[in-house]
C-alpha cells in the first residue's frame, strides 16, 4: 500500500522544528508513477487547520522530533488506490507466457523474472489514511507538493495475494501506525518511514501477522563520499505470527546509488539487491507453492 515499499507517509505539525510558515489545507488529487508502486491519492482535510511549512533540518533531528510527538489527533484523510506494475507483470508472464517465464530460470528455484518482480504481496490495494501532515521547504527553491511528512493510521484492503508470481484469492485487511516523510530538493532527496502493524487474511493457508518495518532512501548528487550510508537505501521488515509470536518472515533490501559524472543533477545509476526469508508463513496447499528464500534484484537509472 502507499506506505510500502516503494515510497509504501505520515507525520504531524512540527511548528517548533524550525522557522516555519503555513498554508491553507484543501482537497487535492495527486499521482505517483513507479514501475513497482504507482498510486492516485485524494487528500481531504478534516479540520480548518493549516498545513505548516518547515525548512529543511538535520536528518537525525527530524527523526527524533517526529517520534517524540508521534500520536496526535487526525487532521487529514487520504484515500488512495495503488497498483504494483512489475509484480503484476511477473504474474502475467508466468500465467500467459510460461515458456518465456521458464527461460528466466537460472538454477533450481531461482528465476530471474521473479527476482526482478518480487517484493510485493499484492497486485493492488485500496488504502485509507487518517493523520497529520507537514510540508518541507528550502530557501531559494520552489515548494513541491511531494515534500511532505505524515504521521497517523492506515487501513488497507485487497482481494488478491501473490505467492511465487501467482495470484491467490484472499480478502485481506492491513492496519498500521506509521511515520513517513519525503524531501526532494535541487540536488538532494531523502525519504524514510517507520511502521508497526498487522495483516489479516481470509485465506486459511496464509498466516495472520504482526510486523515492524523501517526504510531510509538517500541521494545527494554532490556527495563523493564512498559510504553505504550516503547515497544508499535500506528497507527491512520482520513479521511474527499474530497468535504465537513466532518469527515467520524477514525481508531486507539494500540499494546503492552512484551519481552521474559531469555534474548531471540528480542522475545516478542504482543497483539494489535483497532477499525474503520465509519460515512457515504458508500452510496447506500454499506451502508447496512458496519458496523459503527469494532473491530481489533491481537495477535502474535515476534522473
Amino acid at each position: 500500500m502507499w506506505f510500502c515499499a516503494s515510497r509504501n507517509i505520515l507525520v504531524f505539525p512540527l511548528l517548533w522544528l524550525c522557522s516555519s510558515t503555513t498554508i491553507h489545507a484543501e482537497n487535492s488529487l495527486e499521482f505517483e508513477f513507479d514501475p513497482y508502486y504507482s498510486n492516485a491519492g485524494y487528500y481531504i482535510p478534516l479540520t480548518d487547520s493549516e498545513i505548516p511549512e518547515v525548512t529543511e533540518d538535520d536528518e537525525a533531528k527530524v527523526y527524533h522530533r517526529l517520534l517524540k510527538s508521534a500520536f496526535t489527533m487526525p487532521r487529514f484523510m487520504l484515500v488512495e488506490i495503488s497498483v504494483n506494475p512489475l509484480p503484476m507483470l511477473g504474474e502475467y508472464l508466468k500465467k500467459n507466457h510460461p515458456s518465456t517465464y521458464e527461460k528466466g530460470e537460472l538454477r533450481g528455484d531461482l528465476n530471474i523474472v521473479q527476482a526482478f518482480t518480487e517484493g510485493f504481496e499484492e497486485p493492488y490495494a485500496l488504502s485509507f489514511f487518517f493523520g497529520s501532515i507537514i510540508r518541507f521547504v528550502k530557501l531559494g527553491e520552489d515548494v513541491k507538493t511531494s515534500n511532505r511528512g505524515y504521521t497517523g493510521y492506515l487501513a488497507s484492503i485487497g482481494d488478491k495475494h501473490i505467492v511465487n508470481n501467482t495470484y491467490i484469492d484472499d480478502n485481506w485487511l492491513e492496519l498500521e501506525w506509521k511515520t513517513k516523510g519525503d524531501q526532494d530538493f535541487k540536488n538532494k532527496t531523502l525519504s524514510w518511514s517507520l511502521r508497526v502493524g498487522a495483516k489479516l487474511h481470509e485465506h486459511p493457508d496464509i498466516i495472520d501477522v504482526i510486523y515492524f518495518g523501517l526504510r531510509r532512501n538517500h541521494f545527494d548528487a554532490a556527495s563523493n563520499e564512498i559510504s553505504w550510508f550516503e547515497n544508499a537505501d535500506i528497507d527491512y521488515k520482520i513479521e511474527l505470527n499474530k497468535n504465537t509470536y513466532a518469527l515467520i518472515q524477514q525481508s531486507l533490501f539494500i540499494n546503492k546509488k552512484w551519481p552521474a559524472p559531469f555534474g548531471a543533477a540528480k542522475s545516478a545509476f542504482e543497483f539494489g539487491v535483497g532477499f525474503i526469508l520465509e519460515n512457515s508463513k504458508y500452510s496447506g496447499s500454499l506451502q508447496s507453492q512458496s519458496d523459503n528464500f527469494r532473491l530481489i534484484l533491481r537495477p535502474s537509472f535515476k534522473f
